[in-house]
C-alpha cells in the first residue's frame, strides 16, 4: 500500500507554539499592523532577554495576541544577532497555523528588504482526556515508570520529574535541545507536548513556507510519534499511551503490499444466526476498498448528499475477486456475489456494530450499481460515504482471513477477528463459544481446531501475535505454550479460553 500522509487533523495534535525569527529586521512595526488589520493580533515588544514587554500594536477589537523580541550586540555573552523573534502562543499559535493552513498569510511580509525568515519553535501537543479509571496515583505511577524507560532504554540523561500547583510534571531533555518534551495534567486530561527547535524545525521549515503543509504536517507528525513511542511504555497496564498503541496499529497497515484483511475495533454484539457472513463481506469489501489506494482528491468523483460527502467507486467485478482469492467455479456464485454488491444498501444494522461513532451516524452506501456492459465483465458502482473511504482501520490480518472456505469457516475466523479486534493488548478467544457456534462431527471439529492453531501461526509469523499462548481451563488453571507447539488434542471443551498478546510495533 501505498504510504497514506499523516496530519495533525488525523492524529488529533494540536499546535500550541510558533516562533519566527527573521535576521535584520529592526523595526516589526509593519508585520504588527499587517497582523493586526488583517487577522485581529494585538501585539507586544520586548528588548533583547530580560526587556519588559510594552504594547506595540493595540485594538480593543482584536481576540488573540502576538509578542516581538529584538535583539542586537550583547556584551555580557559577546554575541552579536540583529534581528527580531516573534512567538504565537496556545491558541493563538493555532490561529496564526489555521490561517497559514488556509493559506490567507503573505510570507512575503515578513520579508521585507531580504531579511532572512526561519522557524525557530513550533510545539504541538496530544491533549488525552482522562478516563473514569484514572487517578492521581495512577497518573504519578505513569510518570516514574516513564522515567525509568528513558533511562534504562534512551541515550536522555536530562529528566525531570517535579511537582507544580496542578500536580506533577515529567520534562524530557533541557529547553534549549532540539526535541523539549513535557507531560502533565491539566482541565481533566493529560497533555503530552513536543517542543521543537534548532535542526529540527530547519529542516522542514521550507514546506511550512512554500506552502507544502501536507508534507509539513507529515513529517512532524512522524517524528512527534515517533519519539513519544521511544519515551513511554505501551503496556495494557498504562492506559496513558492508549492513543499511541493505537497510532502504531493503524501505522502498522500502511506497510502491507499484499491482499490483506482489515478491521476496527468491533463490539462483541453480532448476531451470528443471521448477519455473520453478510458481516465478513463487509470487512472484505472495505479492505478491497482500502487496497484501491485512491487519492479522493483526484481519482474520485464526489458527490453530496446534504452536508454528507459520499465518493463514487467504480471497478470490475473481477478485480474484487481477484483481490480476495474467491474462485468462481459456477454462475450461481457470480450471481451470489452480485447479489452482495446490492445488497450493501442494507448493511446499516452491521455497520453500527463498530464502536467509533463515524459508523453509526451515516447511511453508508446510498447508491449501488451493477451492470454487465460488455458480455461476462461486470462493472461495480458504489457510493461509500467519506468516513468508511478514509478510515484508519487499526487491526491487519493476513491474507488468508480474506474468504471463508465454508460456514463454519466464516464463523472461526469471525469469531477470533472478533477477539483480536479490542483495544486491549491482550486479547481473549472464548473457546465455549467455539463449541457453541460450530456444531460438527468430531472428525469436522478436528480440522476446525487445526484451522486455528494455522491461524494463530500465521499471526505469529506476521508479527502480530507474540509466540506464547496462555490456556485456561474451566477449572481456573492456567497453562502457558508455545503457539507452534499446539495440537488439535490441546484445545478441549475443558478449556474456557484461549489467551494472546498482540505486539505493538514502535514507528520507525
Amino acid at each position: 500500500m501505498n504510504q497514506k500522509k499523516f496530519s495533525f487533523e488525523s492524529e488529533n495534535l494540536v499546535v500550541d507554539w510558533i516562533g519566527f525569527n527573521i535576521q535584520g529586521l529592526i523595526d516589526p512595526k509593519v508585520i504588527a499592523v499587517y497582523l493586526s488589520e488583517k487577522f485581529g493580533f494585538n501585539s507586544t515588544i520586548a528588548k533583547g532577554f530580560d526587556g519588559k514587554p510594552h504594547s506595540l500594536v493595540y485594538d480593543d477589537r482584536n481576540e488573540f495576541q502576538v509578542s516581538f523580541r529584538q535583539y542586537d550586540y550583547n556584551p555580557e555573552l559577546k554575541s552579536f544577532w540583529l534581528g527580531t523573534k516573534i512567538y504565537f502562543s496556545g491558541n493563538n499559535a493555532a490561529k496564526i497555523y489555521k490561517l497559514i493552513r488556509a493559506q490567507k498569510l503573505d510570507w512575503s511580509i515578513f520579508e521585507l528588504n531580504h531579511q532572512t525568515l526561519s522557524l525557530s519553535r513550533f510545539d504541538i501537543c496530544y491533549y488525552r482526556t482522562n478516563d473514569s479509571t484514572d487517578t492521581t496515583e495512577s497518573f504519578d505511577k505513569f510518570l516514574v515508570d516513564s522515567r525509568s524507560k528513558i533511562q534504562n532504554s534512551t541515550n536522555t540523561r536530562h529528566i525531570t520529574l517535579k511537582d507544580s500547583p496542578e500536580g506533577k510534571i515529567l520534562k524530557v531533555n533541557r529547553r534549549n535541545n532540539a526535541l523539549h518534551y513535557r507531560i502533565y495534567e491539566k482541565d481533566f486530561g493529560t497533555r503530552f507536548e513536543l517542543e521543537i527547535k534548532h535542526g529540527q524545525t530547519k529542516s522542514v521549515q521550507d514546506y511550512l513556507f512554500n506552502n507544502q503543509l501536507d508534507q509539513f504536517e507529515h513529517q512532524l507528525t512522524s517524528r512527534y510519534y515517533k519519539y513519544s513511542q521511544r519515551l513511554f511504555p505501551l503496556a495494557d497496564s498504562y492506559s496513558y499511551t492508549d492513543w499511541l498503541v493505537d497510532f502504531s496499529r493503524r501505522y502498522s497497515q500502511q506497510k502491507i503490499s499484499s491482499s490483506f484483511l482489515l478491521s476496527s475495533y468491533l463490539q462483541n454484539t453480532i448476531d451470528y444466526q443471521h448477519e455473520e457472513e453478510r458481516f465478513f463481506h463487509l470487512l472484505q469489501f472495505l479492505s478491497f476498498v482500502k487496497s484501491l489506494n485512491l487519492n479522493p482528491t483526484k481519482e474520485c468523483q464526489k458527490h453530496w448528499i446534504k452536508n454528507q460527502l459520499y465518493y463514487i467507486l467504480k471497478f470490475t467485478l473481477a478485480d474484487f475477486i481477484d483481490f480476495t482469492g474467491i474462485t468462481i467455479t459456477e454462475n450461481y456464485q457470480r450471481k451470489k456475489l452480485l447479489k452482495y454488491f446490492k445488497d450493501l444498501q442494507k448493511l446499516d444494522p452491521i455497520v453500527k456494530e463498530f464502536s467509533d461513532g463515524a459508523f453509526r451516524s451515516y447511511v453508508s452506501f446510498p447508491y449501488v450499481d451493477s451492470n454487465n456492459p460488455f458480455k461476462n465483465s461486470w462493472v461495480i458502482e458504489v457510493f461509500i460515504v467519506e468516513e468508511l473511504f478514509n478510515f484508519s482501520y487499526p487491526f491487519v490480518f493476513p491474507k488468508s482471513f480474506l474468504c471463508g472456505e465454508h460456514k463454519n469457516d466464516f464463523r472461526l475466523k469471525l469469531l477470533l477477528i472478533q477477539s483480536l479486534s479490542i483495544k486491549d493488548q491482550q486479547k481473549k478467544l472464548d473457546i465455549q463459544e467455539l463449541f457453541e457456534r460450530v456444531r460438527v462431527s468430531n472428525s469436522r471439529m478436528v480440522q476446525i481446531k487445526e484451522k486455528l492453531i494455522q491461524l494463530l501461526q500465521e499471526l505469529v509469523e506476521e508479527k502480530s501475535l507474540r509466540p506464547e499462548i496462555q490456556i485456561i481451563s474451566k477449572s481456573g488453571k492456567k497453562k502457558y505454550v508455545q503457539i507452534q507447539n499446539l495440537t488439535s488434542s490441546s484445545i478441549t471443551r475443558r478449556i474456557k479460553y484461549l489467551k494472546f498478546n498482540e505486539i505493538i510495533h514502535n514507528h520507525k
